[in-house]
């Protein structure tokens, strides 16, 4: 079976390839299809629709965004019943996502860090401006040695320039994402840090919320968590998705870890996924 990956990100967000290198080295790398989920922001979905077409790969527009839940709770949307290449808008997002910059500029210039916001949009270089931008312009003034320790001295949570999310309810993340046709799945379910007795309590109240899948195959999971949440989502009627979070070189994880962990999630799940959103309706991207 030739593997399905529902979970990278690009320059667009944190990842460090451009949306179309990312398809280029998916069909290279011997997967089935690849679907785009940056942090916050649709910004890179025309490049990777474009590309999908130049290279004639199957590609599927998301999102990823943060929730107001659980500890670190992310929901992906995918783009499984949007026709056309034109991707959605999430104009709100992405100016909370500035806004957000804004305060943390401020914060920093308040702690004796003066960075400047052109230079930290060249570093963007027309991607979702984030915190990894800030820490590399901070590495560039040495102010810190590494990315990291931007994060561990002033970027991270709880950190004195730290500042959160505007982040959305489950019940308005997932009604915002069925609004534009975005299929909405729980991203890397282990990262909420629930026992198993809870995901079984909670499992109903997510699907009662419009919650269409799971992501049970995903690097941060072992084999046991994945195979209780594929039961989970069996019993639950959810669909089983794979993803493998790819960032280029922000993380260790290659783009074809869905591939090599043998994940039985291939183009398939994109029907399944779509008949969680009413079967053959079909949404226009605004």
């Amino acid at each position: 079976m030739r593997r399905l990956d529902l979970h990278v990100h690009s320059t667009a967000s944190d990842g460090t390839l451009a949306p179309r290198d990312l398809v280029m080295l998916a069909k290279r790398s011997g997967l089935a299809g690849l679907g785009l989920c940056d942090h916050d922001t649709v910004e890179g979905l025309d490049e990777f629709f474009k590309a999908g077409r130049e290279f004639d790969f199957p590609v599927i527009g998301g999102v990823e965004l943060s929730l107001r839940y659980e500890r670190v709770t992310h929901l992906l949307g995918l783009g499984v019943a949007v026709k056309g290449g034109n991707a959605p808008k999430l104009d709100a997002i992405k100016g909370w996502r500035r806004d957000r910059n804004v305060k943390l500029l401020a914060k920093l210039a308040d702690l004796g860090v003066k960075l400047d916001w052109g230079r930290l949009e060249e570093i963007a270089a027309g991607g979702q401006l984030g915190r990894p931008h800030f820490a590399r312009a901070m590495m560039e003034l040495g102010y810190v040695s590494e990315l990291q320790e931007a994060f561990d001295k002033y970027l991270g949570k709880g950190r004195p320039a730290y500042v959160d999310k505007v982040r959305l309810t489950p019940p308005e993340a997932i009604a915002l994402l069925r609004e534009k046709g975005f299929a909405p799945v729980l991203a890397h379910p282990i990262s909420l840090g629930l026992s198993r007795e809870s995901w079984i309590q909670s499992a109903p109240q997510w699907v009662k919320w419009g919650l269409a899948g799971l992501e049970a195959y995903h690097p941060d999971q072992d084999e046991d968590f994945t195979a209780f949440i594929v039961s989970l989502a069996k019993h639950n009627g959810l669909v089983v998705t794979a993803g493998s979070d790819y960032h280029g070189a922000n993380k260790a994880t290659p783009i074809t870890w869905t591939r090599e962990r043998c994940s039985p999630v291939g183009l398939a799940v994109l029907e399944a996924l779509r008949k969680k959103l009413g079967g053959g309706r079909i949404f226009i991207a605004a």
